[in-house]
């Protein structure tokens, strides 16, 4: 009944959002080809320093032990009842009740379990999809004061794989191969989101 199976469904989750978006999204570099200005986003990087995606991500795991206090909580009533049930004499009215109340239980400990999941699920889905708005509206802004003409996003994947599937896939999804380290205006992206979520903090 543990939640650790909610952490599957929840990377595959975030790898989507991170990887299907191909456009603008994380490692700003920049550089200009005569009139022609770039820039590249490592939102891995951006997701990783983000200290509004750092908060809300303690508050998911926070309430996710919750949710996990809970049901052990609810699973050792069904064991104490279980072993208190087969100290009753079969076929008594007594353990009856209890065989009937345990049954109750197991049912609800099943049902709250996988309520918690759903809620765990749809709470990590909109809170990375409101931070992943929140990256490209950023990006957007740094292109439109910057005056960019294109913003690409740059992976920097872990190949070391040991499934060729595996390594086919991280090599297909990177999309910059090559860029000088001055054009990397990663740390402006994340510095400016949270220099506003700094301030949204103290407006509270």
């Amino acid at each position: 009944m543990k939640l650790l199976y909610v952490k599957m469904p929840i990377m595959c989750l975030v790898f989507t959002l991170l990887t299907s978006f191909a456009y603008t999204n994380a490692n700003l570099a920049n550089t200009e080809a005569g009139d022609f200005k770039i820039g590249v986003v490592d939102i891995s990087s951006v997701f990783e320093k983000y200290q509004k995606r750092i908060d809300l991500d303690l508050e998911l795991k926070e309430e996710e032990k919750g949710f996990q206090d809970e049901i052990n909580k609810k699973r050792k009533e069904i064991i104490d009842l279980d072993e208190e049930t087969q100290l009753l004499d079969l076929g008594s009215e007594s353990r009856s009740k209890n065989e009937n109340l345990l049954e109750r239980k197991s049912v609800e400990l099943e049902g709250y379990a996988k309520f918690a999941e759903r809620q765990l699920l749809k709470k990590y889905k909109n809170f990375f999809e409101n931070i992943y708005e929140e990256v490209v509206q950023k990006v957007e802004d740094i292109g439109e004061q910057e005056d960019f003409d294109l913003i690409i996003k740059k992976e920097e994947p872990n190949i070391k794989s040991g499934q060729i599937s595996d390594l086919q896939f991280k090599i297909g999804i990177r999309t910059v191969l090559y860029h000088s380290e001055s054009v990397d205006i990663t740390q402006s992206v994340v510095g400016n989101l949270n220099a506003l979520y700094s301030k949204e903090k103290e407006s509270k």
